[in-house]
């Protein structure tokens, strides 16, 4: 059987790869789209090795095709100039996709050396084929001709597109299209009222923003006049909602001109090149046709019409999806030619297409610490147990425990209003500092907004985050608990499943620790059993670790800034230890807060540091993310780019956030007579069992068995 094999695969082996460069080529075509929203695994692992296995199928039959010319004399090999072309043809791939990461756009060199070798492979096998005295037919070798130019040609395309994908070319174009963006209308010229924009009209005005998202990606961001009333009309015409529907439109062009050919095709050479393929590949089709095929091997024939017909299909659907993309319609609107303009759009609604676009404002990526702790099943999963044999169980664990909820209008206006509220140099670098200098907070909570790493301050605010809405009146706005909770799941998400998404060094080892904390709390601490907290809701779950760490008796103590806060080596705390003072503080409420208000401030702090995250990230950060679908602090970044040139130009009463610079220090309000400190209670420094010099944060590692129940005395504890 192995002998049949062998020769079977000796016989059609080129046959077979050519067929799959071109199902490779179709595969692409039709899946590529899926990259611009986080989706499936499976699919995106697909789609990840048929993007590498069609560069290295071609590459490999073409070399395949060199040997065998070289060796053999064997009439069934007369076909092979005539697929030599269309393997250049399928290197230069489908217009839906260039890169798969932005390290490709990176290494566009790279690709123009891999592009002179193939097509001077191409070169030696017709080469080989002529000289061997096996001449073709002139119509047979003028269709391989011709189609070897138009190879060229795509995978030249290819390889320019890669370059223009680069954050250097894409500054260095912004010269060239910023000459005409003062002088022409905008997208909703004499539309001051009326009907509100649907998705291809604020993709439309997207495109008439695209010179701004570039110099933004380019962090050398300028607003033209025109610019401005592009947002300014739109926001008048869908309210400040808008803002987030331009954002989500203007991500999905950056995608395109970062991981598809857009940057080349909508130029006048790569108009050209799009009018050309499908009659060259037409014309082949017909001197095929005309040229006498009876001497060739019926396999060999049938593989070259479904190349010849391919071709011309997937040629045909490039010329059709240029002419019938957002892009052309831009252009047909810029150059004054709205009737066809509307014609388009017409038929875009009809197939949603603008609407799609948007994919990545619809959900919020999600990741809870306490809920990957407490999980019953965690232990039970098959796949878990395999990926951890393989060194893969981190990986599994991110993508496993990783959900994702709808973002809500609810959260677009928290965002929104939060913005409003402050300057622009307090949205790029407050990181929670604004909000709890304006209720007078901060001088108490500093070391835990700014004298911590950012990876710290998240995973300190995200675990009192949840042990605080486990304690707080149940009478308070649902909500805006639930907004809270999915913001604080979200940056924990952002910095676990995406840490280059945050300045700085994310330290995973932190993350851990904490891990193992809450995991030996649940289940060694309170002695929970697996049947037991399958029966527990979510709530009641967090709410028994928020009484362990805070037990009822010490609670008061934070109304007097006591607690933990006056341990000496308060630097070297984990941060479970510093996310439970923290939840102790903002429940003790020392500075006599509503609890509406107190909300308002745990929101207003996780809104500032996505805001940090998003303009300290890095332009390369946003461009790497898009590869895999946008996220909402991608949008956030823009919504924060338009937002200060914006206020550049806008009134003071149509301004979209508090004002240019930076605010003034708010004074700390003279403390409550409440704020006395009662004389502290001696503490022991020895714990039997517990190594000399260990902080007490760290005792339940040592000693397990002295915290059995929730009812432990917060003397014994110091966590």
């Amino acid at each position: 059987m192995g002998g049949g094999l062998a020769s079977f695969w000796e016989q059609w082996n080129i046959q077979i790869l050519v067929i799959l460069s071109f199902a490779l080529q179709v595969i692409l075509l039709c899946c590529a789209g899926i990259r611009r929203r986080e989706g499936s695994a499976l699919l995106t692992i697909l789609l990840w090795l048929a993007y590498l296995m069609a560069d290295y199928t071609s590459i490999y039959a073409l070399g395949h095709m060199s040997i065998r010319m070289a060796r053999s004399d064997h009439r069934q090999q007369s076909m092979v100039p005539f697929w030599a072309p269309f393997l250049l043809l399928h290197l230069g791939g489908p217009d839906t996709i260039t890169a798969y990461a932005y390290q490709d756009n990176q290494l566009w060199l790279r690709h123009l050396l891999t592009l002179a070798a193939q097509v001077l492979g191409a070169v030696y096998v017709m080469y080989l084929f002529v000289v061997a005295g096996r001449t073709p037919a002139g119509t047979l070798l003028a269709a391989a001709a011709l189609m070897f130019v138009t190879s060229c040609l795509k995978y030249g395309e290819r390889t320019w597109a890669l370059k223009c994908g680069g954050i250097d070319s894409i500054a260095s174009s912004l010269d060239d299209s910023s000459k005409s963006s003062a002088t022409r209308h905008g997208p909703y010229h004499g539309r001051e009222g009326g009907e509100k924009l649907d998705s291809e009209q604020v993709l439309l005005g997207a495109h008439y923003m695209l010179n701004f998202c570039k110099g933004l990606l380019a962090d050398v961001p300028v607003m033209q006049v025109s610019e401005y009333e592009t947002v300014r009309q739109g926001i008048q015409l869908n309210g400040g909602k808008f803002l987030f529907e331009l954002a989500a439109m203007e991500l999905s062009l950056l995608y395109d001109i970062l991981y598809t050919k857009a940057a080349v095709i909508h130029t006048w050479h790569g108009l050209c090149i799009r009018i050309v393929s499908p009659l060259s590949a037409a014309t082949a089709f017909v001197l095929f046709q005309l040229s006498s095929t009876d001497a060739y091997d019926r396999g060999d024939l049938a593989v070259t019409y479904v190349l010849l017909v391919g071709a011309m299909a997937l040629e045909f659907t490039s010329l059709l999806g240029a002419a019938g993309s957002c892009w052309a319609c831009a252009s047909y609107h810029a150059w004054g030619w709205h009737r066809l303009c509307s014609v388009v759009m017409r038929i875009r609604r009809m197939f949603k297409a603008g609407s799609s676009r948007s994919a990545c404002l619809e959900s919020l990526g999600q990741y809870n610490l306490l809920d990957l702790c407490t999980d019953a099943n965690k232990d039970g999963h098959l796949r878990g147990k395999i990926a951890k044999m393989i060194g893969l169980g981190d990986r599994w664990q991110k993508l496993h425990y990783s959900s994702t909820v709808r973002i809500s209008d609810g959260i677009k206006d928290l965002v929104l209003r939060e913005i409003r509220k402050r300057r622009i140099d307090d949205l790029r670098n407050a990181r929670g500092r604004w909000i709890l200098k304006e209720k007078a907070m901060y001088e108490d909570l500093t070391r835990i907004a700014d004298d911590t790493e950012l990876d710290r301050s998240i995973m300190v605010w995200h675990i009192a985050t949840d042990l605080y809405l486990s304690m707080c009146p149940d009478d308070s706005n649902e909500e805006v608990r639930d907004n809270i909770r999915v913001l604080s799941n979200h940056m924990l998400f952002l910095m676990v499943v995406h840490p280059y998404l945050l300045p700085g060094v994310v330290r995973s080892g932190r993350y851990k620790e904490n891990l193992k904390y809450y995991d030996m709390v649940w289940w060694g601490n309170l002695k929970s059993t697996k049947e037991g907290t399958k029966n527990l809701s979510r709530s009641e779950i967090v709410k028994k670790i928020a009484e362990w760490q805070l037990p009822a008796d010490s609670r008061n103590k934070y109304k007097f800034g006591i607690g933990e806060e006056a341990a000496n080596d308060v630097d070297d705390r984990p941060v479970y230890a510093d996310g439970a003072w923290l939840a102790g503080m903002l429940h003790g409420n020392r500075w006599c807060l509503p609890a509406a208000e107190m909300l308002e401030v745990i929101a207003g702090v996780w809104v500032e540091m996505m805001c940090y995250a998003s303009h300290h990230c890095g332009s390369e950060s946003h461009a790497k993310k898009l590869s895999t679908g946008g996220q909402f602090m991608n949008a956030a970044w823009l919504i924060m780019g338009h937002a200060t040139q914006y206020d550049r130009y806008a009134p003071s009463d149509e301004a979209l956030t508090g004002g240019l610079g930076r605010s003034e220090p708010v004074r700390k309000r003279k403390p409550p007579a409440r704020w006395m400190k009662p004389e502290a209670e001696p503490q022991s420094t020895d714990r039997p069992g517990v190594p000399p010099g260990v902080h007490p944060a760290y005792w339940p590692f040592f000693d397990v068995e002295a915290h059995q129940t929730p009812s432990t005395s917060s003397a014994e504890r110091h966590c």
